[in-house]
């Protein structure tokens, strides 16, 4: 009986092709034939081609039906529209300044700031317009008039307009659009004078038919839509009104960082001059929300529901509607140290900086959260606290394995130790592998042989200045005890009420903090023995009475020696490679490129810190 059995478990071309003539083959009207001649080799070809074709579309159609697996923006962006999650649009960076109006003479009761002046900045000599989206005014006839915390937004204000029509539909023909920036206007027609403000509704909770709303929607080629109500859910536009859409065209992050403002808008008061101070410099410009991102939000948006009870829900809402967040932890009250009932804890790492302003943590607050907390729960913004990792890297390398000089290697081994920070640091919970870094760095070049790599903890004090102070340090990470029986650690110089000595901070190895100045010989004077206290195992800190008049360096920072090279994060704690801390040593291994001195030439370092 003849073979009508097929293989289908292949896909690739030659595979398909094969099974093609397996099945020919045992078919009795086929027995005899030859399936590579050219006539049936051509049609085999077809067969197989038409059938490969076939299963990869199939195949890449199927894998776009799921967020997980799905490669094309557009699927995507579908998918997560049934998730009723819409990606974060490009966003435009914003900044927080004072102005100073000088009159020449006795100025006006009121001095205003029209909306949308600009204020001029230049970065890397690129020029950016930022502008006030809000008219601001100062009170009092004077000669100097203050304006304070001023939210300068960066981009270009443009306006569109559609009259409303069967079929029409509302787009706004920019990619790099912020949508926070978006404001709608509806005229009753072309001729009137009537206009009606829309706002968006992010759900349809309080959506009557009366409600003046619009929702935004992203489709193809990165553009948006904008829908409005049928009558049913928000009010419908009717035939003959005309849309007034006002919106920011971004060059997202490109303006971050720029802290230097000229005003050049009108003129507020003839003959005045407008000086401009930076309160916080320009953050939170970002690129358009990516696919990976929105794979990730996506879902748990939807499972947090537009609410925040959870931590996750919180992270979730931040995460989807804030830009520029690297990484968020949150916990309870009754888990934080000490407990403090009725409130919640979030800690943010914005990606440009190392905090966030006051502006946004109000933003936050008000905007994202006042609506969507538990009634009785309290959120309340913190800043991560970072414990900076200065490291001392020494690498080996085989002259006859490599043509890099000492300089290219070294910068090859930076590359790789910011990346490493970039990527497993920077975060919440990030924990610092020593022995992961030291495989990176013998396999980032293939002449290097080996590293000797020390680690250092630097832990940045705040200090407050003319008043005795109390400082509590927990760095989590256990102290070195073992060995030199002082110095594990050891902090740069102040000065203290009383002196204009440069003191300095230590421990004396047994569990006390001293204070010290060092004599015209070099040796150490004792001021203080105890002004407070190590506990070494757990890794705290505490220091008492502590009266700071100046700081002697730009930084005050205590250095530890911790008692692993692991190091890790706990609450709002960031662990980070201190790049202005980090050295980098680079020596041919003569004992590895065939010298037979080598060993005795060999040049040792030390693997303690």
């Amino acid at each position: 009986m003849a073979n009508r059995k097929i293989n289908l478990t292949e896909l690739d071309f030659d595979g398909i092709k094969s099974n093609l003539k397996t099945f020919l083959s045992g078919q009795t009207e086929f027995q005899d034939y030859d399936f590579e001649g050219s006539g049936l080799s051509v049609l085999l070809d077809l067969l197989a081609y038409n059938t490969h074709y076939n299963a990869m579309y199939n195949n890449l159609s199927i894998n776009e039906m799921f967020l997980d697996s799905a490669r094309k923006r557009n699927s995507v962006v579908s998918l997560s529209k049934m998730l009723g999650y819409t990606p974060r649009s490009a966003t435009s960076a914003r900044a927080l300044v004072n102005v100073k109006i000088t009159c020449a003479t006795i100025g006006p009761e009121v001095v205003y700031i029209p909306v949308n002046s600009e204020f001029n900045t230049t970065i890397n000599g690129v020029s950016f317009i930022f502008r006030n989206k809000n008219m601001v005014s100062a009170s009092g006839a004077g000669l100097v008039y203050n304006i304070n915390d001023i939210e300068l937004v960066e981009g270009t204000t443009l306006d569109f307009r559609y009259t409303v029509a069967a079929g029409v539909k509302y787009i706004i023909p920019n990619p790099a659009v912020d949508l926070s920036t978006v404001s709608l206007r509806v005229q009753t027609n072309s001729n009137s004078s009537t206009f009606n403000t829309f706002t968006s509704a992010g759900s349809l909770v309080d959506v009557t038919p009366t409600t003046r709303a619009y929702w935004i929607k992203e489709i193809d080629d990165g553009l948006y839509e904008i829908v409005f109500g049928d009558g049913i859910i928000g009010q419908a536009l009717e035939p003959g009104n005309v849309v007034h859409i006002n919106y920011t065209v971004s060059k997202m992050d490109a303006a971050n960082g720029a802290r230097l403002f000229n005003y050049n808008g009108a003129t507020v008061v003839p003959s005045s001059v407008v000086s401009v101070t930076t309160v916080a410099p320009a953050t939170n410009g970002s690129k358009v929300e990516d696919i990976d991102s929105i794979k990730f939000n996506a879902p748990k948006t939807y499972a947090a529901q537009n609410r925040a009870v959870t931590p996750d829900d919180y992270k979730a809402l931040i995460y989807a509607s804030v830009p520029g967040i690297k990484s968020v932890t949150v916990w309870g009250g009754e888990d934080n140290i000490p407990a403090v009932y009725g409130k919640t804890f979030i800690c943010i790492k914005p990606t440009n900086t190392s905090k966030l302003t006051n502006q946004q943590k109000s933003n936050i607050l008000s905007t994202l959260l006042s609506s969507r907390n538990v009634v009785s729960i309290t959120p309340e913004i913190v800043d991560p606290e970072y414990i900076n990792i200065a490291l001392e890297v020494t690498v080996y390398y085989n002259e006859r394995e490599t043509t890099r000089s000492p300089s290219e290697l070294e910068a090859i081994i930076r590359e790789t130790i910011f990346d490493y920070d970039d990527n497993d640091l920077q975060k919440f919970d990030g924990m610092f592998r020593f022995s992961k870094l030291s495989r990176l760095l013998d396999a980032a070049e293939a002449g290097i042989t080996n590293n000797i790599t020390t680690v250092l903890l630097r832990r940045r004090v705040a200090p407050r200045y003319n008043v005795s102070a109390e400082y509590n340090l927990n760095l989590i990470n256990p102290f070195y005890t073992e060995g030199v029986p002082e110095d594990i650690i050891i902090s740069t110089g102040i000065f203290v009420y009383g002196s204009n000595e440069i003191h300095y901070l230590r421990d004396d190895g047994i569990g006390n903090m001293q204070l010290f100045t060092k004599g015209s010989s070099g040796t150490t004077v004792v001021v203080d023995p105890s002004i407070g206290t190590v506990n070494y195992a757990a890794g705290v800190i505490n220091i008492k009475n502590l009266y700071i008049t100046a700081i002697a360096d730009i930084d005050f920072e205590i250095s530890i020696k911790p008692k692993s090279n692991d190091v890790v994060s706990a609450f709002t704690q960031i662990a980070q490679i201190a790049r202005d801390h980090l050295i980098i040593n680079v020596i041919s291994d003569k004992s590895a490129n065939g010298d037979l001195r080598g060993g005795k030439n060999y040049i040792f370092t030390t693997s303690r810190s």
